[in-house]
């Protein structure tokens, strides 16, 4: 038990090999989603927006999760039609559930842009609150093993990234945090500017 070196030679090499390996995959994961310019929105849904979307091009498909999910979470903290039912918790904090998503859908927020076509009527959890659960609560089966955190790692031998969840998954909740997002600026609260855009890959280029 304890804290064990490491052979910093070994990792450098192990690590770069990894790179070399794994960057077309990064760089066709950021043509995927290009970026998103929300304007001078608050700087924190900004930074948390611009956290999601390097975990995933990079990707570490859990953080994805976590952080679209955490960017949605804050942008309905921020809207002033929900600050009447914030301020019913002692917290003075909604956490993202699927009641607090049909009481800012009830109150004119994109709730909808978070939906699959079946998931309108809000009767049971989204995926996308249903993957943010699952990620918060650390309920994934065979996580642990899957990301390597939990095991001696052999610096001689390349990096694996996670497999669970999925690119898929990961993508889906950040373009569908990034769809809320933009259209939560144009026609949102009166704390927030109007001038979101998604700019894709080719025009930041």
């Amino acid at each position: 038990m304890g804290h064990l070196s490491i052979d910093i030679e070994a990792f450098k090499q192990s690590f770069l090999k990894t790179i070399e390996e794994i960057m077309p995959h990064i760089l066709e994961r950021a043509r995927r989603i290009g970026y998103v310019n929300l304007g001078n929105t608050d700087h924190d849904i900004v930074q948390t927006d611009i956290d999601a979307s390097y975990s995933f091009i990079l990707g570490i498909f859990a953080a994805t999760i976590f952080f679209a999910s955490r960017a949605v979470e804050m942008a309905i903290n921020m809207d002033a039609r929900m600050q009447d039912e914030k301020a019913k918790y002692s917290w003075n904090w909604l956490s993202l559930s699927r009641r607090v998503l049909k009481e800012a859908q009830s109150r004119g927020l994109p709730v909808g842009l978070l939906l699959d076509s079946e998931e309108r009527e809000l009767d049971r959890d989204p995926v996308f609150v249903s993957r943010r659960n699952k990620v918060i609560h650390g309920d994934l089966q065979g996580y642990k093993e899957a990301t390597g955190f939990y095991r001696v790692t052999d610096f001689n031998v390349p990096y694996r990234l996670p497999v669970a969840p999925s690119e898929d998954d990961a993508y889906d909740q950040l373009n569908k945090s990034r769809s809320y997002l933009m259209e939560w600026v144009k026609t949102g609260s009166t704390y927030i500017p109007k001038n979101a855009r998604f700019v894709s890959w080719r025009d930041a280029t």
